[in-house]
């Protein structure tokens, strides 16, 4: 089955919720509830491939891995967190085909110096306007589908203000790139000032729990005139918070009779797996 594009769902009327997953399972879980496009994020990948936290420990070829796991496993469109680009406009060039080549659908770059952090971790840095304009650029260039699509996303709010935000969103706007990202607002009226001084252009924003920006509605955001809203980090913060409280329970337990109601059982599990499919397959090529 041929999939979607993400420029095909951003052109459909209503905001586009985008889940945070990490492997391929939560991948399928994610397409199995119904969501149209996945995110690939960087902060996810780090703590459960690493056990580290963002800030830059992840190289490129290891998250271009990743993605080929995650694209496989599901047959909806998903974006991935490309850092810096990982080096100069021409590292951008290779980050963006290696990323495409994996099954990548997207690739959010960021304007931080290297080593990043994650967008809602103080201590950030930014390389210049005009540096980040080449890498968009060397990126359009890189692509092979113009239906990958680049984020130009901006960590310079927390830093510089709004106007700064505000200019460099523009910037790579007109640099060509398909979808501009201000990183971590932090009030209505930052969100209202980011739309209304980017024009022209479809805007991402992001929620992380316990983060900077508001934990505002995708019906709020959606009359702000938001059109992407990321959940980069549910995932991984909801199973890291269930298992160590399963993990608890088992420690002072010594069983898991108290957690049935909080798991998959065995045959659910294989059901949600697909493992019907998989007998059904193996029937018809038997011989």
């Amino acid at each position: 089955m041929k999939k979607s594009n993400v420029r095909e769902q951003i052109q459909t009327k209503g905001m586009l919720i985008v889940p945070g997953v990490y492997d391929a399972l939560t991948a399928r879980i994610a397409e199995k509830v119904g969501f149209k496009v996945l995110l690939m994020g960087g902060y996810s990948i780090s703590a459960t491939r690493l056990g580290q936290p963002d800030v830059g420990f992840l190289t490129m070829s290891e998250m271009a891995s990743q993605i080929k796991i995650i694209a496989s496993a599901v047959n909806v469109p998903v974006i991935a967190d490309g850092d810096t680009g990982y080096g100069n406009p021409m590292n951008v060039m290779r980050t963006v085909r290696e990323y495409e080549e994996a099954g990548a659908s997207g690739i959010i770059l960021e304007d931080q110096q290297w080593p990043k952090r994650c967008g809602h971790i103080e201590g950030k840095s930014v390389i210049s306007l005009e540096e980040h304009v080449k890498k968009i650029e060397a990126s359009l260039r890189a692509r092979s589908d113009e239906d990958f699509i680049i984020f130009g996303r901006t960590d310079s709010l927390s830093l510089y203000g709004i106007e700064e935000a505000i200019n460099r969103g523009r910037a790579y706007r007109d640099a060509g790139a398909d979808i501009i990202f201000v990183e971590s607002p932090r009030s209505i009226e930052e969100l209202i000032a980011i739309r209304e001084g980017i024009p022209d252009v479809p805007l991402a924003v992001s929620i992380i729990e316990g983060g900077k920006t508001p934990l505002l509605s995708s019906q709020k955001l959606e009359e702000m005139g938001y059109k992407i809203l990321f959940f980069g980090c549910t995932a991984v913060f909801v199973i890291a918070k269930t298992f160590m409280n399963a993990m608890t329970y088992l420690k002072e337990k010594g069983n898991t009779e108290g957690l049935l109601d909080q798991m998959y059982i065995f045959s659910d599990f294989n059901e949600l797996l697909g493992i019907k499919e998989f007998f059904d397959l193996e029937k018809k090529y038997r011989y």
